[in-house]
Parts: C-alpha cells; sequence; structure tokens
C-alpha cells in the first residue's frame, strides 16, 4: 500500500470521526429535558407536599431526631416514649408533618392555639390510641405502644389519619369564639350530610376530624372517601382546611396504595378536652 493512499485513508477516517462529533454535539444541544424527580412517596399518603424535611434515618439516634423536630416544626415534646423502640411510629408522626408543609395547617394549629401546643408520646389508658389535650392539656398525645398494631399490619395510612385527626381538634379550638365562619359552615354542612365515618358517628367536632383526618390520610383501610358519596365533605377540607391542596384522588376513587391486612385493628381517636377550647376563647 503506497503512502498516498494510507494519508487518503486517514483522511476519510479523520473526516469521519470529525462527522459524528458534530452529529453528537448536535444531539447533546438539542436534547430532550430530563424530567424531575417525582415527589418522594410517603407512606399513607399518595400525593404528599414536596418534602422540605426528609426524615433523618433511623440510624441517627432518637435524641438527635426528636431535637430536630422540635426545631423542624414547632412542637415542644413531653412522654416517655420517645425512644429508639418506637422509631419507625415517630417516623411517620415525621413524615406526616413533612407531607404537610405545603399547606398552612400547622401554621394555623400555631395561631389559634396561641404557639401553645406541643406533642405528648406516652401512655393513653382505655381504647384511645390518641387524643387532644386529655391525657396531657395543650399537647396531642399519642400513644406509640399501639401503633405497633397497626405497623404490624401494614396499616400506616390509619395512622397517619390519626394524627391528622387529633390536629384536627387543635386546629379547630376557635370554633366557639363567635367569629369562625367556617364552624357554623360545617355545621351546616353536617346537618345537610350527616354520617360520615363509624367512629366520627353524630358528634360535629369528630365528624370534622375525621373528615379532615381521612382527606390526607387517603391511604387509611376503608376510607370513607372511597365510596364518592363525600364529596362535600372533600370540598370543604380541601378549600377551606388545605387551601386547595389535594393528598390523593377525588372521592369515589381508591388510591394506590399498599394493601394492609384484612384484619388490621383500626387506631381509635379520643375524645378531646373542649375546657381548653373554652379556657383559649375567655383569655
Amino acid at each position: 500500500m503506497g503512502i498516498t493512499h494510507v494519508r487518503s485513508v486517514r483522511a476519510r477516517l479523520g473526516a469521519v470521526v470529525v462527522a459524528v462529533a458534530a452529529l453528537l454535539g448536535t444531539q447533546t444541544a438539542h436534547a430532550l429535558p430530563v424530567a424531575p424527580e417525582p415527589v418522594a412517596p410517603v407512606t399513607g399518603i399518595p400525593q404528599p407536599c414536596p418534602s422540605e424535611h426528609p426524615w433523618p434515618g433511623d440510624d441517627v439516634g432518637v435524641e438527635t431526631i426528636t431535637a430536630q423536630l422540635t426545631e423542624t416544626f414547632g412542637l415542644a415534646l413531653a412522654g416517655r416514649q420517645w425512644s429508639s423502640a418506637n422509631i419507625e411510629s415517630i417516623k411517620i408522626l415525621w413524615q406526616t408533618l413533612d407531607a404537610l408543609n405545603c399547606t398552612d395547617y400547622l401554621p394555623t394549629i400555631q395561631a389559634k392555639t396561641k404557639g401553645r401546643i406541643g406533642l405528648n408520646a406516652d401512655r393513653i389508658s382505655g381504647y384511645a390510641w390518641g387524643d387532644w389535650s386529655l391525657t396531657r392539656a395543650n399537647h396531642v398525645t399519642f400513644d406509640f405502644a399501639k401503633f405497633e398494631a397497626a405497623l404490624a399490619k401494614g396499616d400506616e395510612g390509619r395512622l397517619v389519619r390519626l394524627v391528622v385527626h387529633e390536629l384536627a381538634h387543635a386546629w379547630s379550638t376557635d370554633r366557639y369564639s363567635g367569629s369562625a365562619q367556617y364552624w357554623s359552615d360545617f355545621q351546616a354542612l353536617r346537618r345537610a350530610e350527616g354520617r360520615f365515618s363509624d367512629y366520627a358517628r353524630g358528634s360535629t367536632s369528630e365528624i370534622f376530624a375525621d373528615v379532615v383526618g381521612y382527606y390526607v390520610g387517603r391511604c387509611a383501610l376503608d376510607n370513607p372517601y372511597d365510596s364518592g358519596e363525600h364529596t362535600a365533605y372533600y370540598e370543604f377540607a380541601r378549600d377551606v382546611v388545605f387551601g386547595g391542596k389535594e393528598f390523593g384522588p377525588e372521592p369515589g376513587t381508591t388510591p394506590e396504595c399498599s394493601v394492609p391486612a384484612a384484619d388490621a385493628t383500626e387506631p381509635q381517636p379520643g375524645n378531646e378536652d373542649t375546657s381548653w377550647v373554652e379556657a383559649l376563647v375567655s383569655e
């Protein structure tokens, strides 16, 4: 092979390399945009707010986690169950609070309670898994030892409903103030719509708390919204309590959720202490 032919082959190869490089450059310049990462799923909530405060991790130590929980969400902690043995229950609580961060749910509670609300993790006597201001005044109390029954059955969704339900009682502490139009509207709604859930029965305050709790915890087993019969209650929670933010599909559509064991025991809220509401209003 002559020198002239070798040079010709090299020239042609060089031209091919340049052409391929140019083509790749063109493709890179006009590449389609990369889709953003989806919102990280939160157990029990199909459409949470984008996470601003991810769970610190199971291995960072419960003392660090509880200190960060207070600093992040502005809720003082009390009780004897903030321990590593209850880390999964604490995680459910943390992620539920974080899943609400794009709404004014927690800031509204802080404003209505004048900043005097805390979280108490301790034993609750009787049937209740959680309560508002009964076991400890001005605190939402959760019995993490009872949470284990739901965790064992994969029913985290109803724990989310329980957390939001008890916080809903704190959200509505101003309902007797005389200027709470939302409460007059809800009472009228309740008279028109009637029963919502098996737990709430005929109590307006418990119906309100369950309307709100199940609205966020759409993965709760036997969620009343899945039937499609409670659109008016759904719209009230969406428009009045959460400013339009939806945490799952419209009523009548069962969201994509992990399926808990059919024999899972439903976490039971406790009745609230209304003397706290009356004392707050009288100030």
